[in-house]
């Protein structure tokens, strides 16, 4: 089994460099043109299946991605990205610069981070772990490719189930960019990562994209 884990598109908050969490933050329109993009460079895979966060920019690029083929799209509470609690929509930037703000750790320190509100990285990693044991898991034969629209501090969570990465490393490597795609592999119940961070789209000087 192939499995694309796909970050959602391009959100208000991630333009203004907001921590979004639980926050239902609609894509913007660039978000959708990324989606778009992605969905036109992955559409030869043939999916079985794909499941979703269920917050919108998760839902929308999801839906976005499936494109026309006639499979589901099936929302999931444990694909929902990490909870910030009252702490969501703090501005990435004066966290970094204020070691008392309360997100500066998970920035700055992961490894040394306590949540003053929403989750710890052990929950996000939990639910990734059970969603591997309950879904993925006993689908190994049924389905050929899955994809899992979710978001960029879950996502790292999850490669977390599969490789023993230290806390402390967690922002380190390939950046999980905007509808960025990592790819894993699934063969005889264990999870090995082929990819991670693919886009299928450049960057151009006018603020445009293109595959």
């Amino acid at each position: 089994m192939r499995i694309y884990l796909v970050r959602h598109g391009e959100t208000a908050w991630n333009k203004e460099g907001r921590v979004q969490g639980s926050e239902d933050i609609p894509l913007n329109e660039k978000g959708i043109e990324l989606a778009e993009i992605t969905s036109e460079g992955m559409k030869d895979i043939p999916m079985d299946v794909i499941f979703s966060s269920p917050l919108i920019r998760a839902r929308k690029t999801a839906e976005i991605m499936r494109r026309g083929r006639d499979i589901p799209v099936i929302v999931d509470q444990r694909l929902q990205e990490m909870s910030f609690g009252r702490y969501e929509g703090t501005v990435i930037r004066a966290a970094v610069q204020d070691k008392t703000n309360a997100l500066h750790n998970f920035i700055r320190h992961p490894g040394e981070y306590k949540a003053m509100d929403g989750e710890e990285f052990s929950q996000v990693i939990g639910r990734a772990q059970n969603f591997i044991d309950e879904v993925l898991m006993p689908a190994e034969k049924r389905w050929q490719n899955v994809m899992l629209a979710s978001h960029g501090a879950f996502i790292r969570c999850f490669l977390r189930c599969i490789e023993a990465r230290p806390l402390s490393e967690f922002w380190d490597g390939i950046p999980q960019r905007n509808c960025a795609v990592t790819i894993l592999e699934l063969d005889a119940g264990r999870l090995r990562i082929l990819e991670e961070g693919k886009l299928y789209y450049e960057m151009q000087p006018d603020g445009s994209f293109r595959l």
